[in-house]
């Protein structure tokens, strides 16, 4: 017995092994946007799903899959509509920064940091000689990677600020403030602000958490604790000119002129805002500082429009 036992062989090498093929599945996401939102506190996935959709509402539709840890794959499903949301940056969910990043052939989404985001910074009380491009350059890789300059914004005559888009690392403290050496014997301080802005910390300068949730507040006494950073960052709503059309008459025939037009939009603007104090109780000054800002949406959890019906 003790004989065969000791014969038996359980790998047989003379056998030809099985062959097996592993058939990997790599999924397409030329069309799709990963997104976190930068906060610690909790994010309920089925008010971002139905409030983001609501508020982008893209021609093809979208589907959001939740990833986990406040990390989200936003699927649209044409070029036209993620561009839109791609380029709208900076959004916001209830009142957190979304970080949203194209995906590139051959990343996965959960290996992204998501660090980065884009916006438009004013710089204000810069001599109008130094409000160029080549300024703007210049400024635009201080406060992180310059990406544009817009020539839209007259730098000339009663302009009091010059406007770049830049791509900021949202882990580092705001950049208040640059220093300007002009010639030898002279210096002009350039003071940066920020369109809409969400919520920033005034003892770290952080996005993403208040002074009651900063973890300076661990280290220093209360006493001692210095608030270097306020709203000033946070640049007011641009006005945007309005056309007179040439078909509007005063009261008596005369051509309608644009101060009469422009108190007339200032009006209903402020009538607009009212109501909308008045439905969500929100205060009016945060709401005209971060434009894409969004109320909480309702519990539902579902694809919207789109090609993908499954539930996550």
């Amino acid at each position: 017995m003790e004989e065969e036992l000791a014969n038996l062989n359980l790998l047989d090498d003379k056998e030809e092994a099985f062959q097996g093929d592993i058939t990997v599945v790599e999924r397409n996401y030329q069309f799709c946007l990963v997104g976190r939102c930068l906060t610690d506190s909790v994010v309920h996935f089925s008010s971002l799903h139905n409030t983001m959709a609501d508020l982008w509402h893209p021609i093809g539709g979208i589907c959001i899959t939740d990833l986990r840890d406040k990390r989200y794959l936003f699927q649209f499903f044409n070029d036209v509509d993620v561009q839109r949301v791609a380029t709208g940056t900076p959004w916001f969910f209830n009142n957190h920064l979304l970080i949203l990043q194209r995906i590139q052939n051959g990343e996965n989404p959960l290996d992204l940091a998501l660090n980065f985001m884009e916006f438009w910074v004013q710089i204000h009380e810069l001599p109008s000689s130094l409000m160029n491009e080549t300024m703007a350059n210049q400024f635009g890789d201080c406060l992180g990677k310059f990406l544009d300059f817009d020539n839209s914004n007259p730098v000339s005559g009663n302009q009091k600020y010059m406007r770049i888009r830049v791509r900021l690392d949202v882990t580092g403290p705001l950049k208040r403030k640059k220093k300007i050496q002009i010639g030898k014997g002279m210096a002009v301080y350039a003071r940066f602000k920020y369109e809409k802005l969400s919520l920033f910390c005034f003892i770290c300068g952080r996005l993403g958490h208040g002074e009651s949730y900063c973890p300076f507040c661990l280290k220093i006494e209360p006493s001692k604790i210095i608030f270097g950073w306020d709203l000033s960052l946070r640049a007011a709503p641009r006005r945007r000119n309005t056309v007179v059309s040439r078909w509007l008459r005063e009261a008596d025939g005369s051509q309608c002129c644009g101060e009469n037009m422009e108190s007339f939009n200032q009006g209903s603007n402020f009538n607009k805002m009212r109501d909308s104090g008045r439905q969500s109780g929100e205060n009016i000054g945060n709401q005209l500082s971060n434009p894409n800002l969004i109320p909480l949406g309702s519990n539902h959890q579902y694809c919207l429009n789109g090609q993908s019906n499954w539930r996550n």
